[in-house]
């Protein structure tokens, strides 16, 4: 059986990365290409999905290939990519009449997507149209099943981390 390469664990979010930066780049250009813009929203977010998936698998198996520290950060990466790909449709979806109330600047946008993950909601914001809705449930769950499962994985990579500190010879740092 082959052994898969050491570097695809940087696959996913480096593509997160790439995608988000165009989207981006797409909102200054004032580029509206809705069927594009969703299908790049709906395979990053799937690709982020199973990234998570793969490494708490890998961990429930105890086959992970990467150290701890590199996991942690990779985990911390895709969820502050998950964030900003959230950010970026609601941004956009704003841009459409009648999808969001009191959504008007990126900061707004981050802002709503973190009310959202949180679960806290204050209302001054708020999805009003069915696609802002859609985007809204569709972060609701990805949080539920994958954000929540990587806190999980967090927990146990801290677990794995002490017990390698705590099984150091003494005198070596």
């Amino acid at each position: 059986m082959r052994q898969p390469q050491p570097y695809a664990i940087y696959v996913p979010p480096v593509f997160a990365g790439v995608v988000i930066l165009v989207l981006i780049g797409l909102q200054i250009a004032g580029a509206s290409v809705p069927v594009l813009q969703g299908a790049l929203f709906v395979v990053t977010l799937l690709s982020l999905g199973f990234a998570f998936w793969d490494m708490l698998i890998r961990d429930i198996r105890h086959a992970a290939r990467h150290s701890i520290g590199l996991r942690a950060v990779v985990i911390a990466v895709m969820v502050g990519e998950t964030v900003l790909l959230f950010a970026v449709t609601y941004h956009e979806i704003a841009s459409y009449e009648d999808q969001m109330r009191g959504l008007s600047t990126g900061l707004d946008s981050v802002y709503f997507t973190m009310t959202t993950l949180m679960t806290i909601g204050f209302g001054d914001i708020s999805a009003t149209g069915q696609l802002a809705r859609a985007v809204v449930l569709i972060q609701m769950i990805f949080t539920v099943l994958v954000l929540s499962s990587s806190v999980r994985l967090l927990t146990t990579l801290a677990r794995g981390a002490t017990r390698e500190i705590g099984h150091e010879p003494h005198g070596k740092k």
